[in-house]
């Protein structure tokens, strides 16, 4: 469970600009703009420019999966800062970017969607949509890469639901819930003196060492680059901001030894579907810098959370809020999390790591070679 701590908040800018026009606005409220935040009509992430990429790589990252680029809609700030500076959580004296020129981005390329992965197991083909089946929530198919990028990893994933026994869509979770991608680093334990090894333990009290916590795996937890979009029906794409798509910055109580990197969807209820074709299908890229360990032993899940915080206090994050109320997921679907990668059967370690996992995560995993030369 998540401490219920603020992070990060976000200031508004005046209208939708360009990442490139978005980075020249470096303090908003009198207080130092750490990241930026869009969403267009067909795409949603972040841009933290101290973290790995360049505006220019991220921009081309953006156009080769998607066909079309960021529209800033907001910056992040230090929340605590900014409560300390009197300042509304959206509020700024003069709204950023006010002087900027209004960008609107160029239509997404569906087709794209259906090419972001190498050499994938051939995917099982989503049936018509039907009447008197069970519902879940899980994923069916998740296909998966986490390749080494420069300084950053490159984790790519598309989440796909289909199927009649049973029928799989997002907009079968329970209302007050949403999910979480999840992808888990497990650093090798670091010792000290004493009686309890550096490393252990929850964050942030993980012992003192010559290297920060955030940093031991081979992925590190601080904020990352991504962007995400939703494919339904083949070749349709959705409108993606009322998903309450996030990335989740927020590691404290996690455990010292393991460095989540994670995607959260507040409200899957809405994603929509094609009623004549079927299928949904949900890319998510994610860009963390790369941490201490060359390598690391790698897990996956989805997960549901429950969104009752956010809803009980709605100027809060959503990377702080999800998932912070306790309690078992009701149903329709399992309560558990859906198994994307079994790091307790196969040990195996990423980045260069590459697999596809169907039948809702009860099959074996089929893995290929992804290599960078």
């Amino acid at each position: 469970m998540k401490d219920v701590k603020a992070t990060f908040a976000e200031l508004d800018f005046a209208h939708p600009v360009s990442l490139e026009s978005a980075t020249t606005v470096t303090t908003g409220a009198g207080i130092e703009v750490l990241g930026y935040h869009f969403v267009t009509d067909s795409i949603v992430g972040d841009f933290w420019p101290d973290e790995g990429m360049t505006v220019d790589e991220f921009l081309a990252q953006v156009k080769e999966k998607t066909g079309t680029a960021p529209e800033i809609t907001s910056a992040y700030v230090d929340a605590q800062l900014l409560a300390d500076s009197g300042s509304g959580k959206r509020s700024a004296p003069v709204a950023l970017g006010a002087d900027l020129p209004v960008y609107d981005a160029p239509d997404a390329d569906a087709s794209l969607a259906m090419k972001d992965a190498k050499n994938p197991p051939p995917s099982e083909q989503p049936p018509a949509r039907a009447s008197g089946y069970t519902y879940t929530w899980q994923p069916n198919a998740v296909e998966s890469m986490v390749q080494s990028a420069g300084t950053t990893l490159a984790i790519s994933a598309k989440y796909s639901w289909y199927g009649l026994t049973p029928f799989a869509t997002p907009s079968a979770m329970a209302d007050h819930w949403g999910m979480e991608f999840q992808y888990d680093f497990y650093t090798h334990a670091r010792t000290a003196p004493g009686p309890l090894p550096i490393g252990y333990g929850y964050r942030p009290t993980c012992g003192a060492t010559t290297v920060n916590y955030k940093d031991w795996a081979a992925a590190s937890t601080r904020p990352f680059s991504w962007f995400a979009w939703v494919i339904y029906g083949g070749s349709q794409i959705a409108a993606p901001g009322n998903l309450g798509l996030y990335g989740d910055f927020n590691d404290l109580t996690d455990p010292c030894e393991v460095s989540s990197i994670t995607v959260g969807m507040a409200q899957p209820q809405v994603m929509g579907w094609a009623n004549s074709t079927g299928g949904n299908y949900l890319s998510i890229y994610m860009y963390p810098l790369k941490g201490d360990d060359t390598s690391s032993e790698l897990g996956s899940i989805v997960q549901p959370v429950s969104r009752s915080m956010c809803e009980t206090w709605p100027q809060m994050a959503l990377m702080d809020c999800m998932g912070v109320t306790p309690g078992t997921y009701p149903g329709p679907g399992p309560a558990e999390s859906r198994m994307v990668l079994n790091r307790d059967k196969w040990h195996y370690k990423a980045p260069n790591l590459c697999w596809y996992s169907g039948n809702f995560g009860n099959d074996s995993a089929q893995f290929w070679d992804c290599r960078v030369n």
